[in-house]
């Protein structure tokens, strides 16, 4: 089998092929992805709203509200009900004059008529279109919901795709599906077709942001992998800012609608622009085409390599293509392995409790008291900080550090809501903030470690597996989110609960920074099972910030120096590489391990 990783150090890991096509992949993975994702938070938003009284019409709405409305629970005056008055008839009683307030003893009734909608912040939305309030506003929140279940089996069906007929198949399949039908909701003429649409639309995402990035990361070297990682998250952070500004400018959700589906029709010339993934075309054996892409990548980056390329490694490498390992079941993972079971509970839980708190704060920014644009665009932009503050942490102080630290953080931040006074709004939006600064971090470092700490031979099973339950866990945060029914912070309070017990729980997984990653699974059980007690786990996960580690890490670095010893080696030139045949120290037999280098 030919090792890709090794051809790209003769045609370039991260050259100017690499580079231009990884900008283009990002256009689909992260700005229409961001808009498929999150434009029902603005779209199907809850403005203010209030009972219509037609014999009231020609008042101000002060005075409307004062004379029809009784007072709500929690101050101001109710949404739902009206006073059960005959107001013709009243106006006749006062002299042909309206009083100025409501008598308090008359008696309510549910709204009979519609509602007004206050109009600062949106001129319609499919809610105040529909009047999906009262006694309907379970709806736009089931719509998320909808959007969500749709992603959980999308996910696996567009997952499955990619693998069975390639990267590029998967990402137009998916852009073939998902605009057009981003463009028909705009033209939904009740909301349960808006609904209907929505959901197939949901089977795209999050693979409309996966799958190009995969495209993406399989075209360069692996020391560039998890930098692209982090880019691409920042990226989707500014498209999500692009978002608010976009909706701050379409206040009405029809013309939003197709803002934001319409001009991704231009993705349609990606079908002559996107290459095929070379390393996907050699494991199904289709030398020719990953021979022309190779060529072409080689070109691009002026790295000359000779005419079929890559068959002349096949043949260099047939002699030794190792046996393939027993596949292994996650029955196995789960009933024989208890270690690698313990860490695979973690990964999911933490995993699951990202992906709610992650979205959730999102969709709640609205809520918080102030402009529902700028509340959005503040959430959007302080993920960006956070991104590169965990892309230093990651490889200074650990996965494990990280992933607690930024948990931690996130959940303190929105719990402490709890003690911001109610006209404090600013203090509210900004521990909210913080919450999502935190939380976002976390969800960059948890798709790195979970790959280091699972087993190489069940990798992709059990990281599916979690994803999947991580998004059965999308299917609760619209129900939290309808709790500010009963309180406006208690759904930014539920979800910092959530995130400081992820924090607690991730507590106890092993670090794997600098450490060999487990490839077999008996490797995987024995990683990290000897680790000390909670005691000294806790001393070891603060040792960064103190001077012994900085000791340790000096000490480790000059005892690593003094073992290695460099093995004698023997080279023939072969057609622009070099094969290298390592000796051991013992035998001198030659070693199976061939590698190329440039």
């Amino acid at each position: 089998m030919i090792d890709f990783d090794n051809v790209l150090l003769e045609i370039g890991q991260m050259g100017r092929y690499q580079l231009g096509m990884y900008l283009l992949l990002c256009i689909p993975a992260t700005i229409p992805a961001a808009f498929i994702a999150f434009q029902q938070v603005f779209i199907v938003a809850t403005p203010d709203h209030w009972c219509w009284v037609p014999q009231l019409s020609n008042l101000s709405v002060a005075h409307r509200k004062a004379l029809s409305l009784p007072p709500g629970e929690s101050g101001g005056y109710d949404s739902c009900t009206m006073y059960d008055v005959n107001y013709t008839v009243l106006w006749y009683q006062e002299g042909g004059q309206w009083p100025e307030r409501a008598n308090a003893s008359w008696p309510t009734a549910p709204c009979q008529h519609r509602w007004e909608y206050d109009t600062t912040f949106y001129d319609e939305t499919l809610t105040t279109k529909f009047d999906l309030v009262c006694a309907d506003k379970w709806q736009p929140g089931f719509s998320i919901t909808l959007f969500f279940t749709g992603s959980l089996f999308g996910n696996v069906l567009f997952g499955w795709m990619a693998d069975k007929w390639g990267r590029r198949t998967g990402t137009l399949v998916i852009m073939l599906v998902a605009i057009p039908l981003s463009i028909l909701c705009s033209f939904s003429t009740n909301f349960t077709m808006y609904m209907a649409i929505r959901t197939v639309v949901g089977f795209t995402f999050p693979a409309l942001y996966q799958i190009p990035f995969i495209l993406a990361l399989e075209l360069m070297g692996p020391a560039y992998r998890t930098f692209a990682g982090m880019v691409i998250c920042v990226f989707f952070a500014f498209a999500l800012a692009l978002l608010a500004g976009i909706a701050y400018l379409c206040r009405h959700w029809f013309v939003l609608s197709l803002s934001l589906s319409v001009p991704w029709v231009l993705l349609a010339s990606y079908y002559w622009i996107m290459p095929e993934s070379p390393r996907w075309l050699i494991q199904n054996a289709r030398l020719e085409e990953a021979e022309r892409i190779v060529q072409k990548i080689a070109k691009v980056n002026k790295k000359p390599i000779p005419t079929n390329y890559l068959e002349g490694i096949k043949e260099l490498n047939e002699p030794d293509v190792p046996a393939e390992p027993a596949p292994v079941s996650m029955r196995c993972l789960v009933c024989g392995y208890p270690n690698i079971r313990k860490k695979f509970l973690i990964i999911t839980f933490s995993w699951t409790a990202n992906a709610i708190v992650y979205n959730g704060l999102s969709y709640n920014a609205t809520d918080l008291g102030v402009s529902d644009y700028l509340a959005f665009f503040i959430s959007a932009m302080v993920e960006v900080p956070s991104y590169f503050i965990v892309m230093y942490t990651m490889e200074r102080w650990g996965r494990r550090l990280s992933l607690c630290a930024t948990m931690l953080l996130g959940g303190l931040a929105c719990v402490s809501c709890i003690f911001v006074p109610k006209e404090a709004v600013w203090w509210t939006v900004t521990l909210a903030m913080v919450g999502k600064f935190g939380i976002a971090g976390s969800f960059a470092v948890i798709y790195v470690f979970s790959g280091e700490l699972l087993p190489t031979v069940i990798r992709s099973q059990a990281m599916a597996v979690a994803s999947f339950f991580a998004g059965i866990g999308l299917l609760i945060f619209p129900q939290i989110l309808e709790l500010k029914a009963y309180g406006r912070l208690l759904p930014v309070i539920i979800m910092g609960s959530v995130t400081l017990l992820g924090a607690f729980v991730s507590f106890f997984l092993p670090e794997t920074l600098h450490q060999h990653l487990p490839e077999t699974m008996e490797e995987g059980e024995n990683f990290g099972k000897g680790e000390p007690n909670i005691r000294w786990r806790c001393a070891d996960t603060l040792l960064p910030f103190s001077w012994k580690r900085r000791r340790a890490e000096a000490v480790d670095s000059t005892a690593a120096a003094a073992e290695e010893t460099l093995p004698m080696t023997k080279s023939r030139p072969y057609n622009g590489f070099l094969e290298v045949a390592r000796w051991s120290n013992g035998d001198q037999s030659e070693s199976s391990m061939r590698a190329l280098v440039s």
